[in-house]
Formats: C-alpha cells, sequence, structure tokens
C-alpha cells in the first residue's frame, strides 16, 4: 500500500466519509515476521508509536490512505506491548491504546501484540459447533462468570474465573452439582454470558475473591479483549486469550452454545476511551457544542450511523465469532444502534454461520440523526434474523418491571385483557408486537436486571405464602414454554432465585449475585419441571413453529365452540395436530386460585403436563364434557390413541 500526503478534517461530514472511510484491516497485524500497526486517526497531525517494550521509545507512522496511519516493524513481535501518540492541530496530544487491540496488559494499560488466532489451548479444534437449527429451537439461560463460579462453598477450584466453568464432576459441600456439571444437567441449548469482554469497574491486579470487588461488566473499555479478571493470570496478556478458549471449548464439548453480551452502545469514560482520543468526537454522538449526547443514561452513546463505527462494530463481532466461536450476541440498548448497521451485523454473521443468533433490547432510545431509525423493536420488520426481548410478554405475566407492586396475569391482576394478551404472545406475540415472525420475540420473565420474579411476586403479594409463590413462580415459567418464540431464562430462574429484593445487583456483593447451587436442591421439584419443559419443548415442535402462518393454521381459541375459553384469569386453546398421529393438544393455563371447571369434548385423553408435572408416560383421562384443572397451574392434554379410545 502507497502512503500519501492528506489533510486534517475539520467535520463529519458525508464528504468526511467518502474521503476518509477505510475497509481494510485496521489493529496490529502480526505474522511471525513482521508486524504491521494501522491505526485510523485522519484528524491528526501526527502520530507515534511508543514502544513500551523498549522504555517507550517513540517512532513516528506515515499518514497513509483514508486517514490512516501504519509502521511496519519487522521480525518476531509477539508480546510487544504499545500505545500511540497522537497530536492534533489545535494542540492536543493524546496517548491511547490501540482501539483495535486483541490483548492487553493487566487493567488495558498497554496494547499487546498477539496472534490470537494461534493462542488455543490443548484440544482446540478452531471448527464451530455444526449449525444450529432455528432462533424458535433456543433455550437462552443467562448468567455471570462469576456468579456461576465464585461462591465459596461450590466445589469450583477456579473460582470467578473462566477456568472454573471448564471443570467437571464439581458438587456443593451439601454434595449438589455445581458448575458445568449443572448446567449440562438443564438440558439448555445456549448460555448467555454477561460482559467478557475488558471492562473497566473491575480492578484485574486487586483482590478478587469473595465479596471483594464485583460488576455485571457493562462499562466496556477494550471490545476485542477478553475481561482480565476472570483469568488466572490478568498480567499475562495471553492467558485470558487461552482460558477464554477454554472455557468456550468445554461448553461447546457439552452441548452448549455461547452468547456474548455485547455493550457497543457505550463505554465506560468516553474522555478516556482509545475511540475518543484517537478520533475525538467521531465515535460519539455530541450536540453542537461538542458535549456528549447521553441516550444511554449513563453519559454517553456512540454514533453507530457513522462508517467507522459501523465498522468497528461489525468487525469486533465478527472477530469474536471467528477466533473464538462465540455462537450468539445480546445486543445492549440495542435501540442506540441504527437499523443498517443492525442489518449489517447480521449481514456479516450470515457468511461465518446463519445460524448465530443475534437478540437485543430494542427499546426505543437515543439521540439518533434525522433520517436515522433505531434498531428498536417499533423497526421489527426492517430487521430480520435479529430478536428482541418481548418486555410486553413479561410485563403481561407479572405486572410491570418497575413497580414492585404491580400485578399481572399469574399474580393476582384479575385483568380480561391480560389473558388475551398472554395467548396473543403465545401465539409469537401477534397482535401485541410488530414482529416479522415468532423467530423475533425472546420470552422472558426475568433477566439480570430489575427484580427476580421470585422477589417480584413476593413483593406484589406480601401476604402469599412461600408455597403459594412458588406456584404462581412455576406457573409463569410454565407459560414462557407454551410460547412461540426463543425461551430466554435468568440463571437461577428455575430455582426461584432471590437477590433478597435488590433489583439492581450490578454491583452488589457476591453475597447477593453468586447463584446458590443448594437452593437448586432446596426447590428440587421446580428444577425437575424446569428440565422436563425444556425436554418437552425439543420433543414437540408446536411451541416453536417458524411462521405467523403456520401458527395460525394451527391454534384455534378455545376448547369447544361457543364456550367461554378465553377470560380472567384462564386461557384455553388447541393447536391441532400438536402430537404424532395427527393428535391435537388442549392447553389450559389457570391462573386462578381456584380449580377450573374447563370445557373438553366427551372423550378418551391423555394428560402430558399437570402443574409441575411432565410425564413421560401420560396419565388417562375420561371426558364427560369438562375437565378440572387445578389452581395456579396448566394442563396440556392429547386426545388419546385409537386403540384406548375404543374401549
Amino acid at each position: 500500500m502507497s502512503c500519501v500526503e492528506g489533510e486534517s478534517a475539520i467535520n463529519y461530514s458525508n464528504e468526511f466519509h467518502e474521503k476518509y472511510f477505510y475497509d481494510g484491516e485496521l489493529g496490529a497485524i502480526y505474522t511471525p515476521e513482521k508486524t504491521t500497526f494501522r491505526v485510523w486517526a485522519p484528524t491528526a497531525k501526527s502520530v507515534e508509536f511508543l514502544n513500551y517494550s523498549d522504555n517507550a521509545a517513540a517512532t513516528p507512522l506515515a499518514r497513509c490512505e483514508r486517514g490512516t496511519w501504519e509502521l511496519t516493524l519487522e521480525g518476531d513481535r509477539h508480546g510487544l506491548e504499545y500505545r500511540y501518540r497522537l497530536e492534533f492541530g489545535d494542540g492536543t496530544v493524546n496517548e491511547a491504546v490501540d482501539p483495535y487491540a486483541r490483548a492487553v496488559t493487566a487493567n488495558g494499560e498497554h496494547t499487546v501484540v498477539v496472534d490470537a488466532e494461534h493462542i488455543v489451548p490443548e484440544g482446540w479444534s478452531g471448527k464451530r459447533m455444526a449449525p444450529f437449527s432455528s432462533m424458535q429451537d433456543a433455550i437462552i439461560y443467562e448468567a455471570h462468570v462469576r456468579d456461576l463460579t465464585i461462591g465459596p462453598d461450590n466445589g469450583i477450584t477456579h473460582k470467578g474465573k473462566f477456568l472454573g466453568l471448564t471443570e467437571a464432576g464439581t458438587k456443593t459441600q451439601a454434595g449438589n452439582p455445581s458448575g458445568l456439571d449443572y448446567l449440562k444437567s438443564l438440558g439448555i441449548t445456549h448460555l448467555q454470558l454477561l460482559p467478557i469482554y475488558d471492562f473497566g469497574s473491575v480492578d484485574e491486579t486487586g483482590d478478587l475473591s469473595f465479596n471483594a470487588q464485583y460488576n455485571w461488566g457493562y462499562d466496556p473499555e477494550n471490545y476485542n479483549v477478553p475481561e482480565g479478571s476472570y483469568s488466572t493470570h490478568p498480567q499475562d496478556p495471553t492467558a485470558r486469550i487461552m482460558e477464554l478458549k477454554s472455557m468456550i471449548d468445554a461448553l461447546h464439548n457439552n452441548g452448549i452454545r455461547v452468547i456474548m453480551d455485547v455493550v457497543y452502545n457505550h463505554v465506560y469514560v468516553a474522555e478516556h476511551s482509545p475511540l475518543q482520543q484517537t478520533v475525538p468526537n467521531y465515535f460519539f454522538r455530541t450536540d453542537p457544542q461538542g458535549n456528549f449526547l447521553d441516550g444511554t443514561g449513563v453519559g454517553n452513546e456512540t454514533a453507530s450511523e457513522r462508517p467507522m463505527m459501523r465498522k468497528y462494530i461489525v468487525d469486533s463481532v465478527t472477530y469474536w465469532a471467528t477466533t473464538y466461536n462465540i455462537d450468539g450476541f445480546r445486543f445492549d440498548l440495542m435501540g442506540i444502534h441504527d437499523v443498517d448497521t443492525m442489518n449489517a451485523v447480521r449481514e456479516a454473521l450470515n457468511e461465518i454461520d446463519p445460524s448465530i443468533v443475534i437478540l437485543g433490547e430494542g427499546w426505543e432510545m437515543g439521540n439518533h440523526p434525522e433520517g436515522v431509525l433505531g434498531a428498536n423493536q417499533k423497526n421489527a420488520d426492517k430487521l430480520p434474523g435479529i430478536a428482541f426481548f418481548n418486555d410486553h410478554y413479561r410485563d403481561t405475566v407479572k405486572g410491570s418491571n418497575f413497580e414492585l407492586e404491580h400485578a399481572g396475569f399469574v399474580n393476582g391482576a384479575d385483568q380480561e385483557h391480560r389473558s388475551w394478551d398472554l395467548l396473543n404472545n403465545i401465539k409469537g406475540a401477534q397482535h401485541v408486537r410488530d414482529y416479522l415472525g415468532p423467530e423475533q420475540s425472546v420470552v422472558y420473565n426475568e433477566a439480570h436486571d430489575n427484580y427476580t420474579m421470585f422477589d417480584k411476586l413476593k413483593g406484589s403479594m406480601p401476604h402469599a405464602s412461600d408455597e403459594e409463590i412458588a406456584r404462581r413462580h412455576a406457573l409463569a415459567t410454565a407459560t414462557q414454554y407454551l410460547a412461540n418464540g426463543a425461551v430466554f431464562i435468568h440463571a437461577g430462574q428455575e430455582f426461584l432465585r432471590t437477590k433478597a429484593g435488590d433489583h439492581n445487583s450490578y454491583k452488589s456483593p457476591d453475597e447477593v449475585n453468586a447463584l446458590d447451587y443448594d437452593r437448586a436442591a432446596q426447590f428440587a421439584k421446580h428444577v425437575q419441571f424446569f428440565r422436563d419443559l425444556n425436554a418437552f419443548r425439543k420433543r414437540y415442535d408446536f411451541m416453536r413453529l417458524p411462521s405467523y402462518e403456520a401458527i395460525n393454521s394451527k391454534y384455534t381459541h378455545g376448547i369447544v365452540a361457543g364456550a367461554d375459553n378465553v377470560h380472567m384469569n384462564h386461557v384455553a386453546y388447541t393447536v391441532k395436530n400438536a402430537f404424532p398421529g395427527n393428535r391435537d393438544a388442549f392447553v389450559y393455563v389457570n391462573a386462578a386460585t381456584e380449580p377450573w371447571q374447563a370445557p373438553l369434548p366427551t372423550g378418551e385423553y391423555e394428560v402430558m403436563i399437570q402443574a409441575t408435572d411432565v410425564y413421560e408416560e401420560p396419565r388417562l383421562l375420561t371426558s364427560h364434557g369438562d375437565v378440572t384443572v387445578p389452581p395456579l397451574s396448566i394442563m396440556v392434554l392429547r386426545a388419546a390413541p385409537v386403540a384406548f379410545a375404543s374401549h
């Protein structure tokens, strides 16, 4: 590539982008023979390479095409530590790590040259898992690396670390499965991990023991680097790469795919971000005075509509997908981004593996420039292949997410419209969201933020017994498994996880956040119900239909024509040919505290699910025109085989 003279840009107009958009490779481009350092900094007056492996010796970079600066060093530079020093026309001088860093020293002080692709654990094949079937088949389990591994009595050796999830056979002191074995036992398809990239709120060189430091990690520093506090050697830039790959490989070998929670919508401290330091005010939305806009609520928001920010996001997800074999991406505050960027992400991942899942928070937010469409769920019809957290389902089931006392379908709202809303959500969010199809609906009752469902139900029903709360909790979870769309479960939901009412535990101590595997034994019946629901959903496809057309051809409101099938606290519907042998499914949801004498045509049936029991050998039932549905439960029946019905 020939390097040429250029000039600093004054503003970020369309003309600027036409002149300076660079579509090539950026960062430290390593080979054993030489390493080329290329940084995009079109507004810089000069750029110097600071070699921190040689007392910060400075070497100027040459200005090259389309706003890039470049330096090539001969020889094997693996392990070299460096930063950039950039001088701008107004006299400002910034020193920054490489925005495209793949490895850094502890706490991101210096960029490190590595060959990340070839830093691999023993047995790493480099191959992706076989393509996943469809988004509707996903059973996603959201968890935090530290939560899963840090508990003092969980039997895990590498506590709080990536390697903690590679350990097989671990048990708590009470003898209950923990870590990898526990996850494997659940029957989930995907493990969605809260941020595992390098974040800024935890001191990687500080005390990392139980209750010492904690953060969810929604404070990005270096987007393409694994988090050092999850490594056994934060000071070793290669250890975190090796150990993250070891964790991913262990999960893959146990049939569990990995979704990465990505937070491209903001950074930890914008002024200190390498994006801001290399091209001031380019990667972030600002007002006319140059102040950061704050659609995220944390002080800054990125400008995904700008071509080089869009390229940065696309380059980042493709890097994780190819180098670490990541199976999906959960976009935090996806509504901050724009439609074109998210479609570019989808297109790029399709080239790697079209079954890589993309889901995101499609809330309406962000200061999008005029003419830029936000990637929110109101624009879902423009975002094929991208799924959205279905907050309408969530709030229908248990009431407002933001008001502890507010009630929904399962906790005493006593409103007929919630029954209809639930049924429409079961049918893939038809009539309640403008999705392209059921594959865009991520059906969830709780997530890492806001109250756990147990805490929400306790708060909204303070006089209910623990037994009643548990029944309502099981009912809410069961309705997720009836719904067409992707199932999303927050870690511990299966055993009625509690954070003692802490609704925002992002920096609360481990004693609040750590997964209590012994509670899973305390609520063993509910955990088994969860496992059985996973198996049932995988076995039968009527909850996983591919389109609204397919759903509407099979689903009928009610069981008996003219009967009161959908009303306050009650939902009943039929699914044609849901089971082998062209047998229909008859589904009842009873959120009342009394048994429901529900209509059911006279005949012989098999009970597949009742309350918290999923029957491997269905129970036989004879109907004389109705069926008793237990309070606070679901019931799923199918027509009995002809041989039985003929008796």
